[in-house]
């Protein structure tokens, strides 16, 4: 895990959102200080934290640990039709 990239990714994405460090621990139950070293890359994550922080920030953890990439998922729609899409993280 290359720590500048997930605080760059994990940053960029929390202010993109709108949320404050405080809207994040209260979402994900990381107390802010760890927050600010992981957004400094100065502390690397535990997996329940990367865990957390995808989910609040709308992020695979995959991407969290490996670094921005492209990522197709599949799945099907309402309708029961197969859908696959590609998305840049």
């Amino acid at each position: 895990m290359d720590l500048n990239s997930f605080a760059k990714l994990i940053s960029d994405k929390r202010k993109a959102l709108g949320l404050s460090m405080t809207d994040v621990s209260e979402k994900t139950g990381i107390n802010i200080e760890a927050l600010e070293k992981y957004e400094k890359g100065i502390q690397k994550p535990t997996a329940g934290d990367i865990k957390s922080l995808g989910k609040a920030l709308g992020i695979p953890p995959v991407i969290l640990m490996h670094g921005p990439e492209m990522v197709h998922s599949s799945g099907f729609d309402e309708d029961g039709h197969r859908t696959s899409k590609w998305t840049e993280f």
